[in-house]
């Protein structure tokens, strides 16, 4: 199409010449793939799809992006119309796996323009833009899709708040392909977790990672994501650090981590409020856990008081490779006692 187009002006183009052509712009694309590190490639790029699009030759862009596994435009300013280049050129895209436009500057008509596309990928980052609830809510027509193959999703400081949480928990209970979600620094608060610990109690839910960093969650309402935990059968990485869970709400956690059936492996508790007295309660729920594998402390007000209670927990959980204690308030000499526990361990890191 595009070729005839041009015959108008310059007379007929001979066969090999458009081979030519269509096999230049290829490798142009594949070149300005590998070259997306920086805002100049990225800019690039963009503007070569938007050519792809502007030419209204289906061929020439099948044949120039069929392939193409991943889009980055980390940090770069999308406008609404680079979201429908960019719909476009994901839409004709067999092979699309990753694409990440987190702090792109994407708003809601930017990502209703890009919706169509965006069940294809398997990996979509797209934090850190001003979604809102309405933006959310187009995200979670895309897991609603029965095409859908988003495994790992990042709507970590997107603008969601309890009001639009139900559009996402909704979308999960029909979802069976996502296996990561990051809704952290969202204002969801006590109600907005309760609709995702209510996703979570699924049978069919299928989340092994979940984000809740930041959203508002205070030991009031612990009571039901801890619910969700005892029950939950996939769940194997959970972060609730920077929520006001104080001793009460960790307890709670506790709780759901003495169930045989948690399959916790990586757990941040990072400035949640912990004192030495809640310390005793997470270690007695931790010794008899066989899978965790990471668990982060920091940043909470522990002192030496808890170096035996830590002790006792490292040196009795064989699958510990890590163990995140920094910025609480332990002596020299309690900090080097916990970092001795480290020595007859070759594979376990203990920051203090």
């Amino acid at each position: 199409m595009t070729a005839r187009g041009l015959e108008e002006f310059l007379g007929p183009f001979p066969h090999e010449t458009t081979c030519r052509v269509i096999d230049w712009v290829k490798e142009e694309v594949k070149r300005q793939m590998g070259n997306t590190e920086s805002e100049a490639g990225k800019r690039s790029l963009l503007n070569t799809l938007h050519y792809l699009f502007e030419s209204q030759n289906r061929g020439l862009a099948q044949a120039a992006l069929g392939s193409v596994e991943t889009f980055s435009f980390r940090g770069m300013t999308l406008t609404p119309i680079d979201c429908t280049v960019l719909s476009h050129a994901i839409r004709l895209c067999d092979t699309i796996k990753h694409l990440d436009l987190a702090l792109c500057h994407i708003q809601c008509e930017g990502i209703q323009r890009l919706g169509p596309g965006l069940h294809k990928c398997q990996e979509l980052r797209l934090g850190q833009n001003k979604l809102g609830d309405s933006g959310v809510k187009l995200v979670s027509a895309a897991l609603r899709n029965p095409e859908c193959k988003i495994q790992k999703l990042w709507l970590h400081n997107v603008g969601l708040t309890d009001s639009g949480a139900e559009d996402i928990t909704t979308a999960l209970s029909t979802n069976s392909s996502l296996m990561e979600l990051n809704l952290s620094g969202n204002k969801l608060g006590d109600s907005g977790v309760k609709l995702v610990s209510d996703a979570l109690r699924n049978p069919e839910c299928k989340i092994q990672k979940l984000g809740l960093r930041d959203v508002g969650l205070s030991d009031s309402s612990a009571d039901d994501l801890i619910f969700a935990l005892s029950t939950n059968r996939s769940l194997m990485e959970l972060d609730l650090s920077v929520n006001k869970l104080g001793d009460s709400g960790v307890k709670l956690v506790s709780a759901a981590l003495r169930n045989p059936e948690c399959k916790i492996q990586r757990l941040w508790l990072h400035n949640v409020g912990l004192t030495d007295s809640g310390v005793k309660d997470l270690v007695s729920a931790l010794s008899t856990n066989q899978s965790l594998m990471e668990l982060d402390l920091g940043l909470n007000s522990l002192t030496d008081r808890s170096v035996p209670a830590l002790r006792r927990l490292i040196l009795t959980l064989p699958s510990l490779e890590r163990i995140e204690l920094g910025m609480n308030q332990f002596s020299e000499t309690g900090g080097k006692e916990l970092r001795s526990l480290q020595e007859p361990r070759p594979g376990l890191r203990v920051t203090v």
